[in-house]
C-alpha cells in the first residue's frame, strides 16, 4: 500500500470512538484511512467488560449526553447485527446494612439526576439475579443501564468499514501532526512516510497529547488503570449487569463522606485502588469481572492485589463463581478528564485537526461521539450539541 495517497480524513487511534468517527465519514463518502499502532481495539475498547452504566453520571451536561448515547447505543444492532447487546438493566448491590442508608441516599440523587432508579429489597433482588450471594441484602436497581460485547461491536464497525471502501493502516504509529501555518494537513508515520488529508481526527485516548501536546493543544487528564478477568461458559447467568457496593466509594452521595463507608479485608491489600465490583455475563455464557482501577497509572496489566479483590468480593456477592476456572486476566487504560467530559472539537485553532478523545466511558459515548464528529467535518448541524465539550472549557 502506498502511504503517500492522500485521503480525505485521517483517523488516528482505531477504540471504538476513532472506528465509528472512520465508519460514519466513510458511509458519508469520504476517503478515510483509519490508522492504529498496534491493530484496531487494541487498547481499552478491545478489553473493558462492556457496562453501557448510567447510575454514576452527574447530573446536567454529563447525564444527559450519556442518555444520548443510551438511545443511541440502541439502535446499533439493526445495523451492525447481534454483538451482544442487551438492556439488561443495572444493579448497585450492598452486603452490609450500613449502607441501605447510602442507597437511599444515591436513589434520591440518581432521581433528581433524571434516572428512574428505585431501592430494592433483596426479595426483588433475588427475582432480577437469583444466584446473588447470601450476604447481599439489598440493591439499587436502573432499568436503563445495559451491557454489550464493545470487542465485537468494534469488530462489526471496522469490517463495515473496511467493507465500504475504508482503509485500516495497521500497525503503524504516528508521530507528528504534518502542521504548516495554521493548517494540520495530515500525519507523519514512525517510519517517516507521510499521509496526507484534508482533515485530521485524533482520537487516540491516553496517546492524544503526545500528538497535540507539540500543538499547544494538550488536553488535561488523568490515566486511569481498569483491571479484569474472565471465566469460561458457566453453568448460570447473571441477567443485569451488577456493581457492588464499593461503587459508593467512586461516586459518593451528597452529604456522605466516603470515610465512613465499611471496607472489606481485601480492600485494605492495596488500599491505593479503588474498585467498582462489576460483574456480567456475555453471550456466550462466559463472566467477566472485576473491577480494581488505579487513578495516574498506565499499566496495562492486571495486578495480583487487583485479582485478589475481585476474586474475594465477587466470590460473596456469586459464590458460584469460587468454583469457575480463570481464563483471562487483563487491564485496561482510560482517560479522565477534569469533569469527566470527551473532548469533541473541531474548533481547534487549527484549519483540519478535530479532536474525539478524553472518553472516560468510552464504552457507553464512544459510537455516538463518532457519529456526531463525522456530521462535524461534514459540515452538518450535530445531532446533539457540542459545545460543552469543547477543549476550551480547560482554559481558565
Amino acid at each position: 500500500m502506498d502511504l503517500k495517497r492522500s485521503f480525505d480524513v485521517v483517523v488516528v487511534g482505531a477504540g471504538i470512538a476513532g472506528a465509528a468517527t472512520a465508519y460514519y465519514l466513510s458511509q458519508a463518502g469520504r476517503k478515510v484511512a483509519l490508522v492504529d499502532t498496534h491493530h484496531p481495539g487494541w487498547g481499552a475498547s478491545g478489553r473493558n467488560p462492556g457496562f453501557l452504566w448510567l447510575q454514576t453520571k452527574a447530573a446536567g451536561l454529563p447525564m444527559q449526553f450519556s442518555l444520548a448515547c443510551r438511545d443511541f447505543a440502541a439502535t446499533l444492532p439493526d445495523l451492525f447485527g447481534d454483538f451482544g447487546f442487551r438492556a439488561s438493566g443495572g444493579l448497585v448491590i450492598y452486603r452490609d446494612e450500613a449502607y441501605a442508608a447510602v442507597a437511599d441516599a444515591f436513589v434520591a440523587d440518581r432521581r433528581a439526576a433524571g434516572l428512574p432508579v428505585e431501592h430494592i429489597d433483596r426479595r426483588a433482588l433475588l427475582e432480577l439475579c437469583p444466584d446473588i450471594g447470601p450476604e447481599v441484602s439489598g440493591a439499587v436497581y436502573n432499568p436503563l443501564d445495559a451491557h454489550q460485547d464493545t470487542r465485537v461491536l468494534l469488530r462489526r464497525l471496522v469490517e463495515a468499514f473496511e467493507g465500504g471502501g475504508g482503509t485500516v493502516v495497521a500497525p503503524a504509529r504516528v508521530a507528528a501532526l504534518d502542521i504548516r501555518g495554521d493548517r494540520c494537513r495530515g500525519v507523519r508515520l514512525a517510519d517517516g512516510s507521510d499521509i496526507a488529508a484534508g482533515t485530521v481526527v485524533v482520537a487516540a485516548g491516553p496517546w492524544m497529547n503526545d500528538l497535540l501536546g507539540p500543538a499547544g493543544l494538550a488536553i488535561p487528564f488523568q490515566p486511569v488503570r481498569f483491571e479484569a478477568a474472565a471465566t469460561p461458559p458457566a453453568p448460570f447467568r447473571i441477567g443485569p449487569v451488577v456493581a457492588g457496593q464499593a461503587l459508593f466509594r467512586f461516586f459518593v452521595p451528597p452529604g456522605m463522606s466516603a470515610d465512613a463507608f465499611p471496607l472489606e479485608p481485601s480492600q485494605a491489600i492495596r488500599p491505593e485502588l479503588g474498585f467498582t465490583e462489576q460483574i456480567a455475563s456475555l453471550a456466550d455464557g462466559s463472566i467477566q469481572f472485576g473491577c480494581a482501577y488505579e487513578a495516574g497509572s498506565m499499566l496495562d496489566q492486571a495486578t495480583v492485589a487487583g485479582q485478589a479483590m475481585a476474586c474475594s468480593i465477587q466470590c460473596r456477592n456469586f459464590p458460584a463463581l469460587a468454583a469457575l476456572p480463570v481464563v483471562r486476566q487483563w487491564a485496561g487504560v482510560v482517560v479522565q478528564t477534569p469533569d469527566a467530559l470527551p473532548v469533541i472539537d473541531a474548533d481547534t485553532g487549527l484549519d483540519g485537526l478535530v479532536i474525539n478523545s478524553g472518553h472516560f466511558f468510552g464504552n457507553l459515548a464512544g459510537a455516538f461521539s463518532g457519529s456526531l464528529v463525522a456530521q462535524i467535518v461534514e459540515g452538518r448541524t450535530p445531532s446533539y450539541p457540542v459545545d460543552g465539550f469543547s477543549r476550551r472549557r480547560f482554559a481558565s
